[in-house]
């Protein structure tokens, strides 16, 4: 939930440089490859409810956006990152998340790569209405279903994706959402589907949740997808990327280790493949947000993007490696509802 404090600005001649904890093995003249933020405030984010470990800071900036017919630019907000645990390709493999999302037609929060202060942010776009709206996460919706003691000695093992099935879930929205569950429920599984097609495992509570109108005029929706960061072997340097080219098995073994973040009724050790299978079969009513997913020709879009717009960031290695395994994924998704 959004705690609603006075943000304190920072100028931006202020050092907001990141300790970095590892260095991915490919590195080039970022400053030449990626636009310098230039017009922008810098804030702390003690202000929101944030979690992560990635070294973040709150950003306004009026850069020159295009559409814009003065000079007088619309101030946007964004949460920047560093991407401190394999930098930048950290930063890089969200940007490309995103992009890959966006192709898709998923509502998933804008974002850019920009250099802050000599090093390479992501910058996610800030889409609440921070007077209007606050987010609720996953784990408040469940410590709403089970109570708050219960839910924090669930969250203290990291076990909520061997407790929650997605029944569970969906039983869980509808309790203080009752009425607005539907549209809810569609934008969770649209989230999972795209989770399942990227191979991302990190979809703990707090990286999903739901706006809910403070005025409760308008109604809660889910909140575009956002923090989608570990997938695509955003952590595998160079020698391995290589490796597991040359190698099929490794990039299957690879595929296969991609966990849900739900369990199913009466099968606790589904794997991301099955989930979705499951609920293509059992839920005609969100097959419409599942398919967009399995078509191919919005595949085709995303593996020419990738080339054109990473070429100049990514190995030639790396660019193939992922086009590999986005075609295996979304073969073994389409063979899932298939089956």
């Amino acid at each position: 939930m959004i705690r609603r404090k006075r943000i304190t600005p920072v100028r931006h001649r202020t050092s907001a440089k990141k300790e970095i904890r590892y260095f991915s093995d490919y590195q080039l003249r970022w400053e030449s490859l990626i636009p310098q933020l230039k017009n922008y405030q810098l804030a702390r984010v003690d202000f929101l409810s944030i979690p992560g470990d990635a070294p973040k800071d709150f950003i306004k900036d009026s850069e020159h956006r295009p559409g814009h017919r003065t000079r007088r630019q619309r101030v946007e907000r964004y949460i920047a990152k560093v991407g401190s645990k394999f930098y930048p390709n950290e930063s890089l493999t969200e940007q490309l998340l995103t992009r890959i999302g966006q192709v898709f037609g998923l509502e998933i929060a804008d974002s850019k790569l920009r250099i802050v202060d000599g090093q390479v942010r992501f910058l996610s776009k800030y889409f609440l209405d921070r007077h209007n709206e606050q987010l609720i996460h996953g784990a408040q919706v469940f410590e709403q279903c089970l109570g708050k003691k219960e839910y924090a000695e669930l969250a203290e093992k990291k076990s909520e994706s061997d407790y929650f099935t997605f029944q569970m879930v969906c039983e869980a929205i509808r309790v203080p959402f009752s009425g607005f569950e539907s549209g809810i429920v569609r934008g969770l599984v649209e989230m999972l589907a795209f989770d399942c097609l990227i191979g991302h495992n990190d979809r703990h509570p707090y990286n999903w949740g739901v706006i809910v109108p403070i005025n409760k005029i308008e109604s809660p929706r889910f909140s575009p997808v956002f923090d989608t960061a570990r997938a695509l072997f955003w952590n595998v340097p160079e020698t391995r990327v290589k490796q597991m080219l040359r190698d099929r098995k490794q990039l299957e073994t690879y595929i296969t280790k991609c966990a849900p973040p739900f369990s199913w009724d009466k099968e606790p050790a589904v794997d991301f493949f099955r989930l979705m299978g499951l609920i293509w079969k059992q839920f005609d009513i969100h097959k419409p947000h599942i398919e967009r997913f399995l078509n191919e020709t919005r595949l085709q879009q995303v593996l020419q993007m990738i080339d054109d717009e990473f070429g100049r960031v990514m190995s030639s290695e790396r660019r193939q490696l992922i086009q590999e395994c986005l075609r295996l994924w979304q073969r073994k998704f389409v063979e899932a509802t298939n089956g």
